[in-house]
């Protein structure tokens, strides 16, 4: 999931659907897509910070 999510080529595709939905005045496509990948990087971001383990009075 990690690859998916940072790969270059689905970003350019998201990207170029984004664009073309916008080109269209579909606009709604295009918020759907960028607060669905906005999503699935913060679930990303949220399992790493919390995949750290507990580094809290580790001195």
């Amino acid at each position: 999931m990690t690859k998916i999510i940072n790969s270059k080529l689905v970003a350019m595709l998201i990207g170029a659907w984004i664009t073309f939905c916008a080109m269209t005045g579909d606009y709604g496509g295009a918020v759907f897509l960028l607060f669905f990948y906005s999503l699935m990087l913060w679930d990303l971001n949220a399992k790493k910070a919390t995949g750290a383990g507990n580094t809290d009075g580790n001195k």
